[in-house]
């Protein structure tokens, strides 16, 4: 019982210290605006049950990061709504990262905003359409 302790104690530690982000990182979501029209410009908001973090504009070719911890009872889920065009005629509202009942860290999610639909993307590029647009 006091090697548990000592446990939970040392990673409370690390968890309260500056390098808790190198032990434990943080969990990202990426949105990229890869449109064809250097004009047209992404607008990105994202939900959880704890938080909105409002409207964010991304102008072609530039992205719209944020970071993020799971919770310890597995229910993290970001919903993000994502438009373009003349008076935001086109939408798509999606689930742009679930918790799996786990606690993970460093999870990285990179959506690309293309002229149609909303793909995802891994560390060797692949792209995989995951939404088409919706018109208003």
């Amino acid at each position: 019982m006091n090697n548990l302790f000592v446990l939970v104690f040392v990673i409370t530690l690390s968890v309260g210290s500056n390098n808790a982000s190198r032990v434990f990182p943080k969990n990202q979501l990426y949105f990229r605006n890869s449109f064809s029209r250097t004009d047209e410009v992404l607008t990105v908001q994202c939900k959880s049950d704890d938080d909105d973090l409002g409207i964010h504009s991304v102008q072609r070719s530039y992205v719209y990061t944020f970071k993020f911890g799971d919770s310890i009872f597995g229910e993290t889920k970001f919903v993000c709504t994502l438009k373009h065009g003349v008076n935001s005629q086109y939408s798509v509202t999606f689930t742009a990262y679930k918790q799996n009942h786990s606690i993970r860290f460093g999870a990285i999610k990179v959506w690309e905003a293309l002229d149609d639909g909303i793909y995802l993307t891994d560390e060797d590029h692949h792209f995989l359409k995951m939404y088409g647009w919706v018109k208003s």
